[in-house]
């Protein structure tokens, strides 16, 4: 009897320590890094939307200059133009970085409430009762 339960043990440590050993190899980043390469992705997102907004933006704007520049309010048209592509650009990059914040707050607490659970569920495990009742004889 204690010879099985002494190569049920090892077997059990053996595979533990591979396991582990295993999974890091394989998935480096995964376990550890989870908030900061969610934090890049939105933050490359968030660049990826301003820059394509100001594209835009500079785009009409240069179509509507071209269209009036036979007048003589070309001057004043420039800068009211120049000061409504600085507070839309203000403005979307508020939204952008507001939205941004709120998303990784909310992973970062996702992230913390799951390391609780599984914490809890891990520390209920009793590997100890399970091999007894496994090598009990009724």
């Amino acid at each position: 009897m204690w010879i099985k339960l002494g190569i049920i043990v090892a077997v059990v440590v053996l595979g533990g320590i591979i396991f582990s050993t295993e999974i890091t190899s394989l998935f480096p980043s995964t376990s550890v890094q989870l908030a900061d390469s969610l934090k890049d992705d939105i933050y490359e997102i968030n660049s990826k939307i301003t820059d394509s907004a100001e594209n835009r933006l500079d785009t009409s704007i240069d179509k509507t200059i071209q269209s009036v520049s036979n007048s003589g309010k070309i001057g004043k048209l420039l800068k009211t133009g120049d000061k409504m592509v600085e507070n839309v650009n203000e403005k979307i990059s508020e939204g952008i970085t507001e939205t941004g914040d709120n998303i990784k707050s909310e992973i970062v607490k996702s992230s913390e409430l799951s390391t609780e659970i599984i914490g809890d569920k891990v520390s209920e495990l009793d590997p100890f009762t399970f091999i007894k009742n496994t090598f009990k004889i009724n």
